[in-house]
C-alpha cells in the first residue's frame, strides 16, 4: 500500500506570462515503511518536490497549477491551513539541511525538542521524554546535552537533535533533504547508519534526497532520477546502479570518483542545469547529452516503461546500454 502518491505534479514560479515550470509532471510513490532516494544536482528540483509534500513552498512566488498529492489517501493540494497542521509533523516529517542554520540559536536543545512534542504528543512532553529521543538517536549523555545551545555542539549532533525533532511526533513518513551535508565522511556514515537503524526500529517511510549515487545501494529499496523539474527515471536501487538506462543517470554514475582508479581528472557532466524558463524545446538534457540526436531537441520524451518496473524518460536509451 502506498502511504505517498505524487500524481502529475505541476508547480510554477511567477504568475502571468512570467511564469517559470519548476516541477513539470512529477509523479513518485512511496510505500509503507519503504525507502526511496530522489537523486539529481542541484537546481533539479528536489527539495521543491518534497517541500510540496506538505505544501511547505510558499505561495506566493510558487502556484501549484496542477496534479495530486495524496498523503495517507487525503489531497493535500486540497487541505485547509487547519487540516495541514494535521499533518505537518504528525503524518510526515522533514530533517532539513545544515542543522546550524535550521535550529534556533537562542533556546536549548531540550526546549525545542519540547516544543514539537507538546505540538503533535502532548501527553509525551515531559523531560524524560526529551531525554528518550536523544538517547534515541545516539547522543550520548542526553540528560545534560538538552541543556545545550545548539552551537556548543558538533554538526553531526546538530543534526542527530534535527532527526530527534523530525521523530518527536512519530511520522509514517520521513523526509531526510540531503542529511548529510557538510559532514565528514565518517559523521555521513553515523547519519546513514542513523536513518537505516531508526527505520527497522519505528517502521516509518523514509524520502532521502541526495546528489550523491555513491549512499543510494546502502539505503534505498527504490530509486527516482530526477533532472530540471522532472523525473527521468525509476528503478530499483539494484538495477539501476547495475545498469542504468537514462544518459543522465550514467553520467551521474561515472562522475562519482572510484578507489583504485588511474584517471588525471575527476569525470564531470558538460554544462550545467538550466534554470526553470530556460528549459529547452525537446529533451531538457539534450544540450549536455553525449548520444543526442536531432529528434532529441524537438520532441520531448515522455516517461515509459522500459522494462518491468523500470521507467526512463529517453527513446534512445537502448543505444547506451
Amino acid at each position: 500500500m502506498n502511504l505517498l502518491e505524487i500524481k502529475n505534479l505541476q508547480m510554477d514560479f511567477g504568475a502571468g506570462a512570467g511564469a517559470a515550470r519548476a516541477i513539470d509532471g512529477v509523479s513518485l510513490a512511496i510505500g509503507e515503511g519503504e525507502t526511496v532516494c530522489l537523486v539529481g544536482e542541484s537546481g533539479c528540483g528536489k527539495s521543491v518536490t518534497a517541500q510540496s509534500i506538505a505544501r511547505l513552498v510558499p505561495t506566493p512566488p510558487a502556484y501549484y497549477v496542477g496534479g495530486e498529492i495524496l498523503l495517507n489517501g487525503r489531497d493535500t493540494l486540497k487541505m485547509s491551513p487547519r487540516e495541514l497542521c494535521t499533518i505537518r509533523g504528525g503524518v510526515v516529517s522533514y530533517v532539513f539541511q545544515e542543522p546550524g542554520a535550521a535550529l534556533n540559536p537562542v533556546f536549548r536543545i531540550g526546549a525545542q525538542i519540547r516544543e514539537s512534542l507538546k505540538l503533535h504528543r502532548p501527553k509525551k512532553a515531559q523531560p524524560a521524554d526529551v531525554v528518550r529521543l536523544l538517547k534515541l538517536v545516539g547522543i550520548p549523555a542526553p540528560e545534560s546535552r538538552s541543556k545545550n545551545y545548539p552551537f556548543e555542539l558538533s554538526g553531526g549532533m546538530q543534526q542527530r537533535v534535527m532527526i530527534a525533532m523530525a521523530l518527536a511526533s512519530e511520522p509514517k513518513l520521513l523526509v531526510a533533504d540531503e542529511p548529510t551535508t557538510a559532514l565528514d565522511v565518517t559523521i555521513q556514515a553515523q547519519i546513514l547508519d542513523l536513518l537505516r537503524d531508526l527505520k527497522q526500529r519505528l517502521g516509518m517511510a523514509i524520502l532521502l534526497i541526495t546528489h550523491n549515487l555513491g549512499i543510494v545501494g546502502d539505503m534505498a529499496d527504490r530509486v527516482a532520477v530526477m533532472y530540471a523539474g522532472q523525473i527521468v527515471e525509476q528503478s530499483s536501487a539494484r538495477e539501476l546502479l547495475r545498469r542504468p538506462l537514462h544518459p543522465y543517470t550514467r553520467a551521474l554514475l561515472n562522475s562519482v570518483p572510484k578507489l583504485g582508479g588511474n584517471a588525471d581528472r575527476l569525470t564531470a557532466i558538460p554544462g550545467q542545469v538550466p534554470h526553470p524558463g530556460e528549459f529547452s524545446a525537446g529533451c531538457r538534457f539534450a544540450p549536455r547529452c553525449p548520444q543526442a540526436k536531432r529528434e532529441c531537441s524537438e520532441k520531448v520524451p515522455e516517461l515509459t516503461e522500459a522494462e518491468s518496473g523500470r521507467w526512463v524518460r529517453c527513446p534512445f536509451w537502448e543505444t547506451g546500454v
